[in-house]
């Protein structure tokens, strides 16, 4: 600091130019810790425990889950597997058709899970995702149809065509 209040461009404490001032109450200089991000900077698009559990559940699939997941690789559409979304861990999503596909179980059948799918499809609707739910029944018996089920979903709608100019009443 100079005389007269103002930071000096040259520190005298070995620091850079322009970081005298950063010093905390306790006399010490500011961590990463100390510094809040700026409101502009990104949040963490994850739970605090997503990614780890992704991957645990990746080595674990389920036998129905993996049948699907090497069905969905031949489509060539780029979809991962057990990505995390926010708090969830998601079975599979194509980002960029906003499709997620979820293979549910028996357990999803009881009240409490229920409840719990609905307000996770809530979620991931409002993050603008479409979520399609499919019986692991139905991938244990018509592998095929759940696939062309799935290429149909990832596919965009075909525009309609605006008239041709010219023609047509007037």
């Amino acid at each position: 600091m100079t005389e007269d209040g103002r930071q000096s461009p040259f520190p005298l404490d070995g620091g850079r130019a322009g970081d005298g001032g950063d010093l905390s109450a306790a006399g010490r200089r500011k961590s990463r810790r100390d510094i809040s991000a700026p409101e502009w900077a990104p949040k963490k698009a994850h739970g605090a425990n997503a990614i780890p559990i992704s991957r645990r559940l990746r080595r674990s699939m389920t036998l129905d889950e993996d049948r699907l997941w090497q069905a969905l690789r031949k489509l060539n559409a780029n979809i991962r597997r057990q990505a995390p979304m926010g708090q969830y861990v998601v079975d599979f999503i194509s980002h960029a058709a906003k499709l997620v596909i979820e293979v549910d179980g028996y357990y999803h059948s009881l009240p409490e899970q229920h409840e719990k799918d609905v307000e996770r499809d809530a979620w991931l609707n409002r993050q603008g995702y479409r979520v399609l739910r499919i019986p692991v029944s139905e991938v244990q018996n018509a592998l095929a149809t759940v696939c062309d089920r799935i290429e149909a979903e990832l596919s965009p709608p075909s525009p309609a065509l605006p008239p041709s100019r010219g023609k047509g009443e007037l």
